[in-house]
């Protein structure tokens, strides 16, 4: 809690342990594709979590870094798992495996303190095989799943294959999350198909994925045919969302005669039906774009303990930038919103304010 707000971080991250992945990346094996100059430091100074790394990062001491900061629950998400279950050397089923062993550890991670802890699964790019896993993790108490916005090629997002695993989200509540992490071998991430560095790299990668992400789900006909999905647009800040929204409507109104004829909305609206984007404690653009769109649409996340991570600082860094949003405003993004968009209520309680 701070200034009296109760925190819930929509997204943050574990560290997971080696033995998870072990018999699907061994020791040599290449699961990222990233320039020698990337930052690989946790929180830019991996000093400061000298608590979490001399408990190998279970869930105390993964508390004990949340109650530094002043962050009363959480949803996790996994670190080297964005990566393992889609490399390139991994068929369908071994990658459902790796999906399953990931899946199997975050729910007995969070069992810790399941009041305050809670995970988004991992899935295979398989749609078929997608959906079983969303079906089997609904049932241990997850509340969704990530896909990655990456074009692995074959059928994309919007494609109707992957109509099973939308279908069995709508059947069983879960949420649909779109995480982007750059340095995937297999496919393509924007950006990296062009640039070496990683400055340019991540920099395109993180909103440019976003955005084919949502051109997939709005104008692909995904939320149109899936209405009551819900779906979450994270870690890329949220600046680029009222210029694309704006974007993506003029060409559904453009097109609307020929290959926009099936949408019975705009892409604004769709999101204001189904979506919520995630903000993060350096989001310059936050205030705006939380007026723009209010705030039952945006969530707030840390990416604890990433290198770009604020620690101990990321909540009063994210206050101190919002400023001149009300206190309403401000309890709905930090509790309230991500709270209802990912059925917590019945798991999470706010803390009584001293």
């Amino acid at each position: 809690m701070r200034r009296g707000l109760a925190i819930l971080d929509a997204d943050a991250h574990v560290v997971e342990p080696g033995g998870v992945f072990a018999e699907f990346a061994p020791p040599g094996t290449a699961v990222f594709d990233l320039p020698e100059t990337t930052p690989m430091q946790l929180c830019g100074d991996i000093e400061l979590l000298r608590d979490q790394l001399d408990s190998g990062f279970d869930a105390p001491s993964y508390l004990r870094a949340m109650d530094a900061q002043g962050i009363d629950a959480a949803v996790l998400f996994p670190s080297i798992g964005l990566f393992v279950p889609f490399l390139p050397e991994l068929d369908p089923d071994t990658s459902a495996a790796a999906c399953r062993s990931y899946n199997d550890w975050i729910a007995d991670y969070c069992a810790t303190e399941p009041n305050r802890l809670t995970g988004v699964a991992v899935i295979p790019r398989e749609p078929n095989l997608a959906a079983v896993e969303a079906r089997r993790i609904a049932g241990m108490g997850l509340p969704g799943v990530l896909v990655r916005p990456n074009h692995f090629g074959g059928d994309y997002l919007d494609a109707p294959s992957w109509a099973a695993l939308y279908n069995t989200l709508e059947e069983t509540g879960g949420v649909l999350a779109v995480h982007e992490a750059l340095g995937l071998r297999a496919g393509t991430t924007i950006g990296s198909d062009r640039f070496t560095s990683f400055t340019a790299r991540h920099a395109c990668s993180h909103p440019l994925e976003q955005m084919t992400a949502m051109v997939a789900l709005t104008l692909g006909g995904v939320l149109e045919r899936h209405p009551t999905m819900r779906v979450a647009f994270l870690e890329s800040g949220t600046g680029w969302l009222p210029y694309w929204l704006a974007r993506l409507d003029e060409h559904r109104e453009w097109m609307r005669g020929t290959e926009c004829a099936g949408l019975s909305l705009s892409a604004t609206e769709y999101f204001d039906r189904q979506c919520v984007i995630s903000s993060d404690p350096e989001d310059a653009l936050a205030t705006s774009v939380i007026q723009q769109v209010g705030s039952d649409h945006v969530i707030w996340a840390s990416d604890f303990p990433h290198p770009d991570a604020a620690f101990p600082t990321a909540v009063d860094e994210f206050l101190a930038g919002v400023a001149a949003l009300d206190h309403a405003a401000l309890a709905a993004v930090l509790w309230e919103t991500p709270l209802r968009f990912y059925r917590l209520e019945e798991r999470f309680t706010a803390p009584v304010r001293p």
